[in-house]
């Protein structure tokens, strides 16, 4: 028996709209929602992090070093925010200047962001309480104004926290470090059913295998600086491995 024309048409439309479902249900599928999501708190911890007002002098980071420290902190005119930037100059020794963060609770989460460039830049949030830096990074030679992100977490030793920049000489050569646009925000944690807004940033932590599309990797954990709706993927490995167990079920 053979079926009427606007019946093969109607069965054709069907079948396109089931194959649309089945498409649109595995694409839906390979978009991921991240496991955390912070909002960027407004309020900077950091004074002054622009160098604006300073006036502080260079502590000698490596006094135990033979011969006279000669070390040198100012303002420089080179600058990525505002007129100023921090100049840490060595000629022998190791020149640090440091900034306190005002306040932080140990249950909370930080971003920290700040620009650098020069012959061999270094930072350290040194914690007292633990004694230690979180994080202590060494950025080697750096032409050009760069942005440094980081996620940090205290431990429950913490009692104070410390930012200090260096420009360690390492022997009688002229070091020349330069660091402006210091900011230290804390992360508040949402709600996953939050609406987003277009122009305002968020942190998202999902699986590092992922595929953060609109995001800035902050490190290798899976924490991603985005603006707005985070669109996340996973990649083609875990694609396979998700459609292998799709068909499994």
């Amino acid at each position: 028996m053979k079926i009427k024309k606007p019946t093969r048409y109607i069965l054709a439309i069907i079948l396109i709209l089931i194959m649309l479902g089945i498409i649109g249900s595995l694409v839906l599928r390979y978009h991921i929602k991240p496991t955390e999501i912070y909002y960027i708190d407004k309020n900077n911890l950091v004074q002054d992090g622009s160098f604006e007002e300073f006036n502080q002098t260079p502590s000698d980071y490596c006094s135990g070093r033979e011969g006279k420290a000669d070390i040198f902190a100012s303002k420089s005119e080179d600058s990525i925010d505002g007129r100023y930037s921090l100049k840490l100059t060595s000629k022998n020794h190791c020149a640090v200047i440091s900034k306190k963060v005002s306040s932080f609770d140990i249950t909370k989460k930080y971003i920290i962001s700040f620009y650098y460039k020069g012959n061999n830049p270094q930072f350290c949030n040194f914690v007292s309480g633990y004694e230690n830096c979180i994080p202590n990074k060494y950025f080697g030679l750096t032409l050009n104004w760069t942005k440094f992100n980081y996620i940090i977490k205290y431990n429950n030793k913490s009692l104070e926290s410390f930012l200090n920049f260096y420009a360690d000489s390492k022997g009688i050569e002229t070091t020349i470090n330069l660091y402006d646009d210091i900011q230290f925000y804390q992360l508040i944690e949402m709600d996953p059913s939050y609406n987003y807004q277009d122009n305002e940033q968020y942190i998202i932590k999902t699986d590092p295998s992922n595929i953060v599309h609109n995001g800035e990797p902050l490190n290798d954990q899976g924490y991603y600086l985005v603006t707005g709706a985070p669109d996340i993927t996973l990649n083609n490995t875990n694609r396979k491995n998700y459609c292998k167990r799709y068909k499994k079920n």
